[in-house]
């Protein structure tokens, strides 16, 4: 009977961490989930205002905050659907932090971006 009690208590404890790691997997996907629905509208208006077009999202990649807060909004411009832009979006600052894409895409900035050369 104490064997039968045994292997219940290990199934049952088991069962609890399957479920407590799928509840924490969960909670970080919506975290993301939400990073992104917030730095959508911020992407877009950069490249608006900065790049005079319109960026289609498409996918992103999460960089993490153990790392440096950014995630990377993927996806193109308008007309130009072979080519990919990438939006680095600061989600503690929300702010875009750069673009990167082709070189054409890059020179259309207005106004151009002053670099230092330190």
């Amino acid at each position: 009977m104490k064997k039968k009690q045994l292997w219940l208590f290990v199934f049952i404890l088991l069962v609890i961490l399957v479920g407590v790691f799928y509840y924490i997997q969960y909670a970080l996907n919506a975290k993301k989930e939400e990073i992104v629905r917030t730095g959508i509208p911020i992407g877009k208006e950069y490249i608006k205002k900065y790049y005079r077009a319109d960026f289609i999202f498409k996918s992103y990649d999460y960089v993490g905050s153990y790392v440096n807060n950014t995630v990377h909004l993927i996806g193109y411009i308008k007309g130009h659907e072979g080519q990919s832009i990438s939006i680095a979006y600061d989600f503690e600052k929300k702010e875009v932090s750069s673009v990167t894409g082709p070189d054409w895409f890059i020179d259309s900035r207005y106004p151009k971006k002053i670099i230092f050369p330190f």
